[in-house]
């Protein structure tokens, strides 16, 4: 059965009381140029209309420890006739790498694939970002495609990949990420655990 609470983090759909905060981090510097408006800045209406354009589901990634947001994660423009759906992710606070924003991603992915029944999600991925699936790259994130020089930041063109997630490898790969996120037993070690693959790694991003 698909969970909205873990151990460790806990989804929250987003209301407008949480408009704000979403807003200013969204625009502020560290996201500005990596995330749905790359550097433009919408007006507050124009903005409010973006946060849900084509969404058919969207959470927030929120900390146990002291209910503080992590991220945003969002499955939108799906095609149920085809079985895909799109799935986008932002680390809210890119100076906190706890992998404690991977085992909420890990409820996220499995609140999706347990509602609807799409065969994959595919994530759109600036070039620049990519390092941050490194450690899931030919497991977790099959790539499917690559457009040479498609997005323009910093004084360059980059390229932006596609990647999937498959359903058949994510219910594989769902109970091992998720263990102890979801396991009711005692644990004296309240740190989250973390592991996409025997490369390691745990942050993720990814570009709307």
């Amino acid at each position: 059965m698909p969970l909205l609470t873990g151990r460790h983090v806990y989804l929250r759909p987003v209301t407008p009381a949480d408009y704000r905060f979403l807003q200013e981090a969204e625009l502020g510097p560290e996201l500005a140029m990596r995330w749905r408006y790359r550097g433009a800045t919408p007006s507050p209406e124009e903005w409010a209309r973006g946060l849900w354009s084509g969404v058919l589901a969207q959470h927030l990634i929120v900390s146990r420890n002291g209910d503080v947001p992590l991220g945003l994660a969002l499955v939108h423009n799906p095609s149920f006739q085809d079985g895909f759906a799109h799935f986008s992710a932002v680390r809210l606070r890119p100076e906190d790498r706890s992998p404690a924003m991977i085992l909420g991603i890990g409820l996220f992915l499995q609140y999706v694939f347990g509602n609807w029944n799409f065969r994959k999600l595919y994530l759109e991925v600036v070039e620049y970002n990519l390092a941050s699936f490194a450690s899931g790259l030919g497991n977790l994130f099959q790539p499917e495609g690559r457009l040479r020089e498609h997005r323009y930041f910093g004084g360059r063109y980059w390229d932006q990949h596609t990647l999937a997630i498959y359903r058949n490898t994510w219910e594989l790969d769902a109970k091992r990420l998720l263990a102890s996120e979801t396991s009711t037993g005692e644990d004296t070690d309240r740190r989250p655990r973390v592991r996409l693959s025997s490369r390691g790694g745990s942050s993720a991003s990814t570009t709307r």
